[in-house]
This record gives structure tokens, sequence and C-alpha cells, in this order.
């Protein structure tokens, strides 16, 4: 009973030393919670301060109030994704390019949490959500959702996953919000590239370990 449960604990041994798990790589994104802003000008409530843009780090479609920065009050949330600042869309696109281009055989994941106004229904807020993922001029994957399933006055992660396979699309990585209709409320903005290729030991490396296992085995049965 002892072999065997010697014999166990080794094996296992063996196939954890001999693959390696695939870890997700967060991918920088710049000003990623909104929290760097130009100055917040105007006024809208208690603690409530917004701008008309430009939001820092990221690109807007047009002037005025279709886009901007701001710092939510109680009246509209009870707290943000991460921070205090969060970005808005009255049915205007929020975008950035990144530094990062896809690789091959990676698992990526962009979640953004997005919000739901607690007065949504005093000012007719209720709207509808765009979140993409583009390679260059390549669209990868999309999400569109409606503010009406996420709770008043919180944030809610939305996320969805673009597989590599070993041909993909070239080009830097880009994130674009954008909205239909006024408000959608964006924070958080988040992706992570996980590799799904297990890296296995090198054939030298197998031999090691499996002359040390026939040693031990050898060892334990003469004891």
């Amino acid at each position: 009973m002892k072999f065997a449960a010697r014999f166990l604990f080794l094996s296992i041994l063996v196939l954890v030393c001999t693959t390696s798990p695939a870890f997700g790589d967060n991918i920088a994104i710049q000003n990623a919670s909104f929290e760097i802003t130009n100055p917040l000008t105007t006024s809208c409530g208690p603690a409530c301060l917004y701008n008309s843009g430009p939001i820092p780090s990221w690109t807007t479609s047009a002037s005025g109030t279709l886009q901007g920065s701001w710092q939510p009050g109680p009246v509209q949330f009870t707290s943000v994704s991460n921070g205090s600042m969060a970005a808005y869309s009255n049915g205007g696109t929020i975008s950035q390019i990144l530094s990062d281009s896809l690789l091959a055989n990676n698992l990526y994941t962009l979640t953004v949490a997005v919000g739901n106004r607690a007065d949504t229904a005093i000012y007719n807020l209720a709207t509808t959500y765009i979140i993409q993922l583009f390679a260059g001029s390549t669209l990868l994957n999309s999400i569109t959702g409606s503010n009406a399933v996420i709770p008043l006055g919180t944030f809610m992660d939305v996320s969805f996953n673009y597989l590599s396979g070993v041909t993909f699309p070239a080009g830097n990585l880009s994130i674009v919000l954008s909205s239909i209709g006024p408000q959608s409320d964006f924070d958080n903005v988040r992706l992570t590239a996980t590799s799904t290729v297990t890296s296995v030991a090198e054939p030298s490396s197998l031999t090691l370990l499996a002359a040390g296992l026939g040693l031990a085995l050898f060892v334990f049965r003469r004891r």
C-alpha cells in the first residue's frame, strides 16, 4: 500500500514538472479606468461633475456632449467600478489603439464595467451599449447590450472572448466603446491574453525525470 502511494505521488510530480499551466497576461491600456481627466467644468448634482471631453489617452468621435469624463455623485451611482471617475457616451464613440497586436494561439478576454444610473427612469436614459475589439480594421468580436439588465445605481462587468489560431488578422489591437442613445457609462477596461498552448518539457528533461523515477522506484522496492 505504501509502495502504491509513493508511486502515485511520484507520477503526479512528474506530470507537474513536465507541463506548465497557462496564465493570462494583462495587456496595457492607457487610462483604463478614466481616472485621468481634463477639468470637470459642469455640475450635474451633489458631488457630480463632468466635461464634454476629450478623454486623455482615448479618441472621441465628436465634440459637444456626445462623450466625456465624469465624476458621478450619489444620485447617479452608489460607487463606480474602479476609482471615482467614469466615461460616458451619449451616442458618441470612445476608442483607443493599443501597442499590442495579436499573437498566435491565444485567448483574448475583454472586460468592461458598464453602468446603469439610478436616475435612468427619471431622465429616460435607457440605452444600448456597444463594446468592440479590433485588430487593425478587422472586427474580432463585440457585444451589444442594454443597461436595463444592470441593477440601478451600479456597474457590472461585461466580457467577451476572441480565440486566435495559427493565422490571425494583422494590426494593432483597439477597443471601441459606444452607445446608441443616451447614456452608456464605462469604467475599468481590461484586456488579457492567455496562451492556449501547454508547454511540455524537452525530451532530454523527460529522460532525466524518467531515470530519476526509475531509481526512486528501485530504492522503494528494495526497502
